[in-house]
């Protein structure tokens, strides 16, 4: 069989029993919870890490629940733990992650089941530009160690972001059957919902002790700082936008008899946890979203009403909220309008605002790009000086980052990354057009559609930071790419 076109023995698989369906539920849920408990209880905790990796791995084989493995690099990626603090085994480049060593194994074990196996190893049409983009990365990877003598150690952090795209490859490969898929997609929501009832928690405690990794600080604004509000950004934001926008997509487009009253408490879950990021991009984000899910799906009258249920269910819930003592409403309210009007203000205040330090960073990046532009200048390669202070910010990744993923992309990679980048958003959005429409089961469609937006959020996103370079974001853009690929596939339409 040629392209995306599954063999027989692919599509024949038998439908596994649902006590079995729900064992990768548990195994992600178990794995996340374990994690989480190591981490918080004790100082090190990298010797026990490695046997419930191993552990958790090893049940997922032997259970034959592939699509867990999806879920087990989610974890590690993308909810409430930092990458730097699991332990890593050191190479001769920089140190390899047991989450870098899994995704190798299953790749390897896809190549291997090829010589035996006439099986796809690039699936047609998606899988050439994300290809594309992880050879640009490899290559400027290569460029910047080898011509400017760039530490493998610097430039493979964020060589480490662009692979892991290749969750795409895996979703494709191992996702076999639709009940695969569902338990993918639920075990996905349920990691979202968790990462933002932690998010929350965190709120509550207060900045003093933290339970979550990521940046757990009070919030600070051009009026000065909010001292009874704890700020909390987690590398699981990506995951919480994503399900969200699904959630909302399902619950409009699908209307949900049994479990709505389930889909809208987890969307009112994620809401708050977004909420109290206090991230003015998420916030614009989200309405983009919701916007763009109402366009599209513009023709279909049964989702006004539904619209209309879920908006006074939204202002219930903040009402709610609002009457919380536990949540501190009123600091809540204040700091929300006051980051919300920060936006307008931004021109006026720009030299104290956070636009000025992009803007800065974003003069450096211009005169470098000028000066390289067909190859840029590498990964890892700093293309300013230090500006900003002794501050944490320039002391872990001050002069490489760049909060514009557009200039970064060209930045870093050069023209060859800039088309290749272009290409495969590009390839998804016109796919997702013309797909989207012919998708009949409603949660499908609703999927995809939530999917959708909120990789066009994520585009937005990109002009204020560096999400497509950026692991914890590009973890969950593989997995969504792959999901929609498959959810093409079921469908018959890919």
């Amino acid at each position: 069989m040629q392209g995306n076109v599954m063999g027989f023995n692919e599509i024949s698989v038998p439908a596994l029993k649902p006590r079995v369906y729900a064992l990768t539920i548990f195994i992600s849920l178990a794995f996340f919870g374990l994690v989480f408990y190591l981490r918080n209880a004790q100082t090190d905790f990298s010797h026990p890490f490695v046997y419930v990796f191993t552990g958790i791995v090893l049940l997922s084989f032997l259970s034959g629940r592939m699509e867990a493995f999806v879920l087990l690099l989610l974890v590690v990626t993308s909810t409430v733990f930092e990458l730097i603090e699991f332990p890593a085994i050191p190479i001769m480049i920089g140190d390899l992650y047991f989450s870098d060593v899994l995704i190798g194994i299953l790749l390897l074990g896809r190549l291997l089941k090829r010589v035996t196996q006439e099986v796809t190893i690039i699936p047609k049409p998606m899988g050439y530009p994300i290809l594309a983009f992880i050879l640009a990365g490899i290559f400027s990877f290569c460029y910047s160690t080898f011509g400017f003598q760039v530490s493998t150690m610097s430039a493979g952090i964020e060589l480490r972001a662009i692979i892991h795209i290749a969750l795409f490859f895996l979703v494709f490969y191992y996702v076999r059957t639709e009940r695969q898929l569902r338990s993918l997609l639920l075990g996905t929501g349920l990691i979202a919902g968790v990462v933002a009832t932690l998010l929350i928690l965190q709120y509550i405690m207060g900045s003093s002790t933290s339970i979550v990794a990521g940046r757990v600080e009070m919030l600070a604004t051009t009026e000065g700082k909010f001292k009874d509000v704890t700020r909390v950004l987690v590398p699981g934001s990506s995951i919480m936008l994503f399900a969200l926008n699904t959630v909302i997509a399902v619950y409009i487009l699908k209307g949900m008899q049994r479990g709505r009253l389930l889909v809208l408490l987890m969307g009112a879950v994620l809401a708050l946890g977004i909420v109290l990021t206090f991230t003015r991009v998420f916030w614009v984000m989200i309405l983009m979203a919701v916007l763009l899910l109402l366009i599209l799906a513009r023709r279909k009258t049964v989702i006004y009403p539904r619209l209309i249920f879920l908006l006074t269910g939204g202002l219930l819930a903040t009402m709610i909220v609002l009457q919380a003592k536990i949540l501190n409403p009123k600091i809540i309210e204040e700091a929300v309008i006051n980051r919300s009007i920060s936006i307008l203000h931004a021109p006026r205040n720009f030299q104290h605002d956070t636009l000025f330090m992009r803007f800065l960073e974003s003069k450096y990046a211009l005169e470098k790009i000028s000066e390289s532009p067909l190859l840029g200048i590498g990964l890892g390669k700093a293309y300013r000086p230090i500006i900003f202070g002794n501050v944490e910010y320039e002391n872990t990744i001050g002069g490489t980052f760049l909060h514009n993923g557009y200039l970064a992309t060209q930045l870093k990679m050069g023209l060859p990354g800039t088309l290749v980048f272009l290409w495969l958003i590009g390839a998804f959005f016109l796919r997702a057009r013309k797909k989207w429409k012919l998708i009949k089961t409603p949660l499908y469609q609703a999927v995809v559609l939530g999917i959708t937006v909120s990789i066009a959020g994520m585009m937005l996103h990109n002009l204020v930071a560096s999400p497509f370079l950026t692991v914890s974001w590009v973890a969950v853009l593989g997995v969504g790419l792959g999901i929609t690929e498959k959810i093409y596939q079921f469908e018959g339409i890919a």
